[in-house]
């Protein structure tokens, strides 16, 4: 089974919102080059909390959902926790500033 999980629309809500774990959730483009290389970092964080945060990722093509966060670019990464946004990427972090997120995330 792999880290990072692609999801739909009609999968969001029961995946992402009602989750009883946070969830970091990478909003992308499988034309965008930048967006592969997102995939791959966001796959090596993940390792590190496997158990204790859900790995999501969502076509922006195919899936309307993330019209509800204001994603205005992708790769745009956004942390959930108990069904809401809590932080938001529309850059490419670094894998530190990631765990920083999550770590924080898993705080709440």
């Amino acid at each position: 089974m792999s880290i990072l999980l692609e999801i739909n629309d009609s999968q969001f809500e029961e995946n992402v919102l009602r989750s009883d774990l946070p969830a970091l959730v990478d909003f992308n483009s499988p034309e965008c080059i930048i967006c592969k290389t997102m995939n791959e970092r966001i796959k090596e964080v993940a390792m590190h909390f496997r158990g204790r945060v859900n790995f999501y990722s969502l076509d922006v093509n195919k899936n309307k959902s993330w019209e509800k966060f204001e994603v205005r670019s992708v790769p745009t990464v956004i942390y959930f926790s108990k069904g809401k946004a809590v932080f938001h990427h529309a850059h490419f972090p670094e894998k530190e500033e990631m765990e920083e997120h999550l770590n924080k995330l898993m705080q709440r």
